[in-house]
């Protein structure tokens, strides 16, 4: 009995199952991940997802063809629109096909829609895998953008987040590093040429991971978080989406500050203890933990309302800002301003330093000064229009109030600007002298300051209500 055209349907949908592919499936768990499918479930409320783009194109005979290289998927995420793609390492190499990513990059776009993007592969298809076999084709681009233009004109308007979990090479990896929030697994990589150009062009022999290894970007800022596994990247990437809504049960700091004022920034903690006790328990998601380590930046809540939250660690090299960290501040103070965040900006700081390498020991030499990395501060500060509350909790050396806080006489003024009684003034290098940061609204007790943060931030509109009123994109969040 000849098919159905139905029957070809489901024969061809039923192609792309787990189900039907066992030995990639098990491959996949062998080496500790899920499969694109199983990325997806876990990522999506239940019951939610539209898949996009499974049937690629017809054969002569009048078969449906399925798609290969990745699922995507509309969903939800915590009862909030997503958009969901995942590449699949096993099937093509992952490469992507047809248009299909290109319209759900233009329906972003348009609807605002944020995007969870699972990036491991080795790039686009040099070769279209249906070349010369005669099929009539379904998934051409639909939509504006191509992956590159799209991706960059998502940054700073949609939440972008790149998960990548496995090898993630030239166009995989470009795609992770327009995005927002890039989240690596153990044993991952990211690089634009993987091992095999390598080895052609160098006649080096090395794995993914030695040649672009997810530890390595993670101590030099290419990443935002390095986590164990799969479920890990997905659970990080929830709680990320979460803080784009305020949270209307918002939870006691697990400690209190009381007014003994601290004495020593000589313990590991002494920032973080800070933090906790002037934020909502549980809520400090740091980002780039590892990376330029003077400086803590992440999203925190206060009374359920969403801050983004800038610190300086004296704790070590007394929170001096060196190129690394002064660079971090401002792609932070960047991803703060395009979502709406307000900020909370801790300052403890010795000053700005510049660094290099000496000789031929290659040992790093810092000294008091400024570069341009420091000026990119600055600059993201200048073009700021969310609210910014500071605190000067100790030092405020040299130039280290204005790439925390802003010019005084920036393009906004600082909500308020208030400093605890032990804190510190001066300067540590003339080219930093440029302006007094030790001009307050106000000096408080330390036992004061979660109760005026927490008003101060009841007087503005929640940030996803000042995101609605914004018609253009401010900026792009800048990449690694």
């Amino acid at each position: 009995m000849d098919e159905t055209p139905l029957t070809r349907l489901k024969s061809a949908k039923t192609k792309r199952f787990d189900s039907a592919r066992p030995d990639a499936v098990a491959k996949v768990h062998d080496s500790g991940h899920l499969t694109a499918r199983e990325r997806i479930a876990n990522l999506l409320d239940p019951e939610t997802a539209v898949e996009f783009g499974s049937i690629a194109a017809i054969d002569t005979e009048g078969n449906w063809v399925p798609e290969y290289g990745g699922v995507d998927f509309i969903g939800q995420v915590n009862n909030q629109p997503v958009i969901a793609s995942s590449s699949d390492y096993t099937d093509k190499g992952g490469g992507y096909g047809g248009g299909r990513l290109e319209h759900l990059i233009a329906l972003s776009q348009q609807h605002r829609w944020p995007m969870v993007l699972f990036v491991d592969g080795g790039g686009s298809r040099a070769r279209h895998p249906r070349t010369g076999l005669g099929h009539t084709e379904l998934s051409g681009q639909f939509g504006r953008y191509t992956h590159f233009d799209g991706m960059a004109q998502l940054s700073g308007w949609v939440p972008t987040i790149a998960i990548v979990a496995g090898p993630s090479f030239a166009g995989h990896a470009s795609i992770a590093g327009f995005s927002d929030f890039v989240i690596a697994t153990k044993g991952s990589a990211i690089g634009m040429g993987g091992p095999p150009m390598v080895e052609a062009a160098l006649g080096l022999s090395l794995t993914p991971n030695e040649l672009a290894g997810a530890e390595m970007h993670d101590k030099l800022g290419g990443i935002d978080l390095l986590v164990d596994s799969d479920a890990e990247a997905i659970k990080a990437a929830k709680r990320y989406l979460s803080y784009f809504e305020d949270n209307a049960s918002g939870e006691l700091p697990e400690r209190s500050l009381s007014n003994e004022l601290p004495t020593t920034a000589h313990e590991e903690d002494h920032i973080f203890s800070i933090i906790r006790s002037l934020i909502d328990a549980g809520s400090y998601f740091e980002l780039r933990p590892s990376f330029a380590t003077t400086v803590t930046t992440g999203l925190a809540r206060v009374n359920g309302k969403t801050i983004g939250l800038l610190a300086n660690n004296s704790f070590i090299r007394n929170g001096e800002i060196d190129e690394s960290a002064a660079t971090k501040t401002a792609r932070f103070v960047e991803l703060c301003d395009s979502y709406e965040f307000p900020i909370l900006s801790i300052l403890d700081s010795i000053g700005a330093v510049t660094s290099w390498a000496e000789g031929a020991t290659g040992v790093i030499a810092t000294e008091p000064g400024l570069s341009r990395s420091h000026t990119r501060a600055l600059m993201a500060h200048q073009h700021r229009t969310v609210p910014l509350i500071s605190i000067q909790i100790g030092k405020a050396g040299g130039f280290s109030g204005h790439i925390m806080c802003g010019s005084p006489t920036g393009h906004t003024s600082p909500l308020a600007s208030f400093a605890w009684p032990n804190a510190e003034i001066g300067s540590i290098d003339g080219f930093s002298a440029t302006r007094n940061m030790n001009a307050f609204d106000d000096v408080i007790e330390p036992a004061e300051t979660r109760k005026n943060i927490a008003n101060l931030l009841n007087l503005l509109p929640s940030q996803s209500e000042r995101r609605s009123l914004i018609s253009e994109k401010k900026h792009s969040v800048d990449t690694w």
